[in-house]
């Protein structure tokens, strides 16, 4: 198959990481593959090749990220670059991994004017609402209770306000309805919050992680362990984007009722923080008494970061917004680590509640802090949960199962369109 993948960035977010993992294992298993990204700098726009796929990323030009509601509607610039790229490498399928922000919805359209057929991989809850949906949370639910994902005017004008399109959600429903030949979700949840609004029938493609010896030298972990000063204290690892719903300061809060009994206990925050939030967070510990008792990583990559997974206790991510996934679960599943994680969105699909981890509600500080607090306090109990949480990474998360499924649907989606146009020409 002739395939390009495209995505508004090129491996700077998670699911831009998975659509250059998707379409790298794609081009290992023979099939012709590049792949179209933007750049708001236009001294980052080029072509190069890695992992066996050709890449173009494309000038688009910046504009001001609170008018994305409207602007990723309808992007000429975007449009534009899709066009070219289209007319320039013939692809028989078009791979799109989200249109939040710069390709926009209207590519679609120019995708299937050039003849190819159109995949669309949604990775968040974005086509539904640009705020993420944290407001639909209920701080009296608990997992296994019926979760309300269907977005509403009145409500979602009251969140957005002056930035509220109220046409925004009818036009994606419109171009996913018109010009999509096969609609994907990286979770059976996103998958139910995309048919709760009437914007298809998806498919279910879990997001995949490659699986190895996944150990890590002893010398490294103590290195990072010193390093960020953690020596005797108990982990609890918290990472990705930093920002306020992601449940940061809820896990601060737990974090003080931890250490009434676990007073060795320490946060240790991996990834970039929103301008002004890390500040927020430490704030807040400084309120609750606790000196000392936040660490601040930074970004990590490669040993590094798997280091910091290896060094943590218990991995957490009590996110206030939907997730679509959770692919940190993932990772610390597939490094034995257990995981205390919200129920709310696609976590729910991944962790295995009372097995692998823990599924929580992320407004129930109480409860956040006695799944930690059990954790850090039974070794051999959160050793088991990491076992599990190993296990059921590699029997259902594995990258070559995801690539083959993909492959299996891109294959159909093609034997689809040729029948449909045979019939029509007889």
């Amino acid at each position: 198959m002739r395939i390009l993948v495209a995505n508004d960035l090129y491996g700077r977010s998670s699911a831009a990481g998975v659509a250059v993992q998707i379409a790298e294992g794609l081009a290992m298993r023979g099939h012709d593959v590049a792949f179209l990204a933007t750049t708001q700098d236009l001294a980052e726009a080029r072509e190069f090749t890695e992992g066996g796929v050709a890449v173009r990323v494309a000038y688009t030009p910046p504009y001001n990220l609170r008018w994305r509601a409207w602007k990723s509607l309808d992007n000429p610039a975007g449009v534009a670059a899709m066009e070219e790229m289209v007319r320039e490498f013939q692809p028989e399928i078009v791979h799109v991994h989200n249109l939040h922000l710069h390709l926009s919805y209207a590519s679609l359209s120019a995708i299937r004017q050039g003849g190819a057929s159109v995949a669309l991989h949604v990775h968040d809850i974005m086509p539904v609402c640009h705020q993420k949906m944290f407001c639909h949370l209920d701080e009296r639910k608990v997992p296994g209770d019926q979760v309300q994902y269907q977005a509403g005017f009145l409500k979602c004008s009251l969140c957005v306000r002056a930035r509220h399109n109220p046409f925004r959600n009818r036009a994606i429903r419109r171009a996913i309805k018109g010009e999509v030949d096969l609609l994907i979700a990286v979770s059976a949840q996103m998958a139910a919050a995309l048919q709760a609004n009437d914007l298809g029938e998806p498919q279910v493609v879990f997001n995949g992680i490659a699986l190895g010896d996944e150990t890590v030298p002893a010398k490294r972990v103590a290195d990072l362990r010193k390093k960020l000063g953690l020596e005797g204290r108990k982990v609890i690892f918290h990472g990705g984007r930093l920002d306020r719903l992601k449940g940061s300061l809820e896990l601060v809060e737990a974090l003080e009722q931890v250490r009434r009994s676990v007073p060795e206990a320490v946060l240790l925050t991996v990834g970039n923080a929103l301008p002004g939030f890390a500040e927020e967070i430490d704030a807040l510990a400084q309120r609750l008494g606790m000196t000392n008792a936040v660490i601040h990583a930074g970004w990590l990559t490669g040993e590094e970061l798997d280091a910091a997974y290896a060094l943590a206790d218990v991995v957490a991510s009590p996110s206030l917004c939907f997730e679509s996934f959770g692919l940190m679960n993932l990772e610390a599943m597939r490094a034995s680590k257990p995981v205390v994680a919200s129920f709310w969105g696609g976590p729910s699909d991944v962790v295995r509640d009372g097995s692998t981890g823990y599924l929580v509600n992320p407004l129930q500080i109480g409860v956040i802090a006695d799944r930690l607090t059990r954790l850090l306090q039974d070794h051999e109990f959160a050793l088991q949960m990491g076992r599990e949480g190993r296990k059921r990474a590699e029997e259902n998360f594995s990258v070559g199962d995801q690539i083959a499924r993909v492959e299996e649907l891109f294959a159909d989606c093609l034997a689809a369109r040729a029948s449909t146009r045979h019939t029509n020409l007889t």
